[in-house]
């Protein structure tokens, strides 16, 4: 039964590496863990819906609110107390409820009807209100100006929306880079061991003591590098490494660069360079206009009943009011909000990240320079090594070196291989950055 078991166990570890994690799961993965990404991701959804009300003037919003009516509390009629009021003074004689539904927002001003009705508590039945009691009303905040709060919700959807692009696209290449860093670890650790496990056996076959101090020393540094290799790749092991992992992800790397081989390179359309531009649009109109904080009329709001009596007219029906707050001392909050209002900002930040992206830009670009002469004198290197083993290999076969030396050449020439095969993984990934600049769709949701 035992022996059923273990080959059970074994068939299952066997059938698991098999079908490991592959590389679009570990990066939803990575996705659902990352902070960055999630609030991106909610600021997204929140500037999607302030879009949409700036784009749909039909903007339909329905809420309640309930008062508490009371009776004894004044020596004869009816008071109205807000909101649900539980014992206290007077006696409780119901609740008037009014539905209002906020149903138009034009040019900054917001229309909706009032519907109000009573609940009588004694009886437990619903009057309907008087047809003098439905009112249609319209209220505009008067310190917004409507085209400048327009383009600022527009520039505050491209800001969010080039947040959340990074965000997303960071995790895609750090994923990339992990597994790509993790396969040259692992790698590595192996010839590192091997060496070590080589070294040991010359050492205890050695009979001479400088032979031995050199091999001691070999040993020492080949154990240390292991060592940092290990801390280095302990950060890393948070997924279940295989080398067909590794190479699904080449492919990808491979085949969204060859896919985007002639991406636009005009960092003006960048989304978050973009989003400024609005910016600056929006507070040229606003320096317009920078007397409106010491105005001392905020608001107007109107209210009308569509049904007529016999005998009145609209203006009977009509009421207007204009909310009026002045300020005579303040300690120059007023002064500052009309300096700001004149003062474009916007204009400034614009310039200042235009030359962030350019250096950004050149910096990577740079980098790729570098990385490319790096694989070059890899590929020497390599070349190099290459030479040496098959130099070492045919003494070997005449019984010059033995197969412990014939060992460490191979181990060499891996390490060499190992390391022009990282800088070519460096130079995929730096594309990807540099692609990621222009804010190319290399993953298929840029939204």
């Amino acid at each position: 039964m035992k022996k059923l078991i273990v080959l059970v166990i074994t068939l299952l570890v066997g059938i698991l590496s098999i079908f490991g994690m592959t590389f679009e799961e570990l990066y939803e993965q990575n996705l659902e863990k990352s902070s960055a990404y999630t609030q991106a991701e909610l600021n997204l959804r929140g500037a999607q819906l302030e879009m949409n009300k700036i784009d749909k003037f039909f903007v339909p919003y329905l809420g309640i609110s309930v008062d508490t009516m009371k009776t004894g509390i004044i020596p004869a009629g009816t008071t109205t107390v807000s909101g649900l009021v539980f014992g206290g003074e007077g006696d409780l004689e119901g609740y008037e409820i009014s539905l209002d539904v906020n149903f138009l927002e034009v040019w900054g001003a917001q229309v909706g009807v009032s519907f109000p009705f009573t609940l009588n508590t004694d009886e437990w039945t619903i009057e309907s209100p008087e047809a003098s009691e439905i009112a249609i009303s319209l209220s505009r905040d008067l310190t917004i100006i409507d085209r400048a709060e327009r383009l600022k919700t527009e520039s505050s959807y491209y800001d969010v929306l080039s947040k959340y692009y990074t965000a997303q696209t960071n995790e895609l290449i750090t994923t990339i880079e992990d597994i790509f860093t993790r396969h040259y670890n692992e790698e590595m650790i192996q010839t590192y061991q091997d060496e070590i496990e080589i070294l040991n056996q010359q050492y205890n076959l050695s009979t001479y003591e400088d032979e031995k101090e050199n091999l001691e020393k070999q040993i020492l540094t080949a154990q240390k590098n292991l060592e940092t290799l290990r801390s280095n790749n302990a950060p890393l092991e948070y997924f279940e490494y295989t080398d067909e992992l590794y190479n699904q992800t080449k492919e990808t790397v491979e085949r969204i660069i060859n896919e985007n081989q002639n991406y636009p390179t005009n960092i003006e359309e960048r989304l978050d360079l973009k989003s400024l531009q609005l910016q600056e649009e929006a507070s040229e109109i606003e320096s317009n206009f920078w007397f409106i904080p010491y105005l001392p009329f905020n608001k107007i709001s109107m209210s009308m009943n569509p049904f007529f009596e016999e005998g009145e007219n609209l203006i009977d029906n009509l009421s207007i009011s204009v909310g009026f707050q002045l300020a005579i001392l303040d300690k120059g909050e007023r002064k500052l909000a009309s300096d700001t209002m004149k003062t474009n900002v916007a204009a400034l930040t614009y310039d200042e990240s235009m030359l962030e992206v350019e250096n950004a830009i050149k910096s990577l670009e740079t980098t790729r320079k570098t990385l490319n002469y790096d694989f070059r004198v890899n590929q020497i290197d390599l070349e190099n090594a290459i030479e040496d083993y098959n130099r070492s290999k045919e003494l070997n076969d005449q019984g010059y070196i033995t197969d412990e030396e014939l060992k460490l050449s191979e181990i060499t020439l891996n390490r060499a291989q190992l390391t022009s095969e990282k800088t070519e993984n460096d130079i995929l990934t730096n594309e990807l950055r540099i692609m990621q600049q222009y804010y190319v769709d290399i993953w298929g949701d840029i939204n």
